[in-house]
């Protein structure tokens, strides 16, 4: 993906339209407790990563959340996102199918893909997604941002730098495209999500990430 802007843009009071919905809040947690989740995170040999092949790694089961992070992501997914987004009818999934701890060690990066559009266990909607960056410390130079695509995945229109306590929301579509550049630093790059749903009549047609040209 081509990138033609490269400066992160901050919002604290309204939502980014382009190139599709979403928003930026830094500084959003107390920093004592996002400090205490990053000196509590576990390290890339803990057994209980799921390991994807890009390098990704990303917790298996939440009841092995360390207590920093749980108390976190508790908030995250009390997050009022009908008023932040203006997405309606959504709710957290407290189970926190694929969501949890994420972990990109140096090297690891994400190829441009669309998010699964519903869950695989209950039929739900996928609406939102939100993302806090742990790292106290990250420098430019050393990748890692979240790449914003173009409504056909082959240009990147914004990138977001993994700023330590930045919450990023971003609503999930068929034109979110989106990636994570290669982590070129030395630290590996730590963020906890969460996944917000709708109930939905209409099935999904994407019951994983669709990633283009077969990156992964």
């Amino acid at each position: 993906m081509s990138t033609t802007t490269a400066e992160p843009e901050v919002s604290t009071t309204g939502r980014f339209e382009f190139p599709f919905r979403h928003l930026i809040i830094d500084n959003w947690a107390e920093p004592e407790l996002v400090r205490a989740a990053e000196f509590e995170w576990p390290d890339t040999n803990w057994p209980f990563w799921h390991r994807y092949e890009c390098g990704k790694l990303a917790t298996k089961d939440p009841l092995r959340f360390p207590p920093a992070c749980t108390e976190l992501i508790r908030r995250l997914l009390c997050l009022r996102i009908g008023e932040l987004m203006g997405l309606d009818d959504t709710f957290a999934d407290w189970n926190c199918h694929g969501a949890g701890l994420h972990t990109s060690p140096p090297g690891a990066s994400l190829g441009v893909h669309l998010d699964s559009d519903h869950h695989p266990l209950t039929g739900w909607q996928r609406a939102c997604n939100a993302i806090l960056f742990v790292n106290s410390e990250w420098e430019l130079d050393w990748g890692g941002e979240f790449e914003l695509g173009s409504a056909d995945g082959r240009e990147c229109l914004k990138r977001i730098m993994p700023k330590f306590n930045r919450l990023v929301l971003f609503e999930p579509s068929d034109i979110s495209f989106h990636a994570v550049a290669r982590n070129t630093g030395p630290e590996p790059r730590k963020t906890l999500a969460t996944f917000y749903w709708r109930k939905s009549t209409v099935h999904g047609h994407r019951s994983r990430a669709e990633f283009m040209n077969g990156a992964r």
